[in-house]
């Protein structure tokens, strides 16, 4: 028996809305979960994030875990008045914005993107007035990230300037805190509107430490 043209091409075209239902769905799963990442990521602790939402502590840790994982050091920015300088260009607040801040390691606006374009480019490096920038070697077990303390065998890419060392992993964190206090001053700025595409993407594109955390 022949199928009803008319059914079937209703049948296609619900297929179809579903296909785009699941995809904006995917989407959205995304962005939240990426969202409550960067609550964490921002200094917020799993409990606070979770009476915030609603949720439990046990599910904003597998929300916070499938967009990427957490760190084991916390961000902070530090107060007007205290002196800070770029670990990596030795850079002031006057001189550069003092982006993110480790244990007793700072590092700057300049130097997140100087750091990620040695791991970027097998051989690059950049020169600061007071270090030069460089890829940490694979067999250089020993080294340990400054932020968060990991060995250079333990995650796939690191830098180096002086005595201050960062991983790729630490180095996305510090891409996606920056990422996420660009979305929130284009916002304010653009009366609620989202930041578009292609600054988006800056903060989402490859390279070590800069590829997108699994979604769930």
């Amino acid at each position: 028996m022949a199928l009803d043209p008319g059914l079937l091409n209703q049948a296609k075209a619900a297929e179809g809305h579903l296909i785009d239902a699941e995809q904006a769905a995917d989407i959205a799963r995304a962005e939240f979960h990426g969202s409550v990442r960067r609550l964490q990521l921002a200094g917020g602790s799993l409990r606070e994030i979770a009476e915030a939402l609603g949720l439990s502590h046990q599910r904003v840790h597998q929300i916070v875990e499938a967009a990427g994982g957490s760190r084991r050091w916390r961000a902070h920015r530090s107060s007007p008045g205290e002196p800070r300088t770029c670990s990596f260009c030795g850079a002031d607040r006057e001189q550069a914005d003092i982006e993110i801040a480790g244990p007793d390691i700072f590092i700057c606006d300049l130097c997140i993107d100087h750091v990620r374009q040695v791991l970027d480019d097998t051989g690059k490096t950049v020169t600061t007035p007071i270090a030069l920038i460089q890829q940490v070697p694979a067999d250089a077990r020993p080294e340990r990230c400054t932020f968060c303390g990991k060995r250079r065998h333990q995650v796939a890419a690191m830098a180096s300037a002086g005595d201050a060392r960062i991983c790729d992993e630490c180095l996305r964190m510090c891409w996606e805190i920056r990422y996420e206090d660009e979305r929130l001053a284009y916002s304010e700025a653009h009366t609620g509107r989202p930041m578009p595409d292609p600054v988006a993407d800056r903060a989402r594109s490859g390279g070590p430490g800069m590829a997108p955390g699994g979604q769930a």
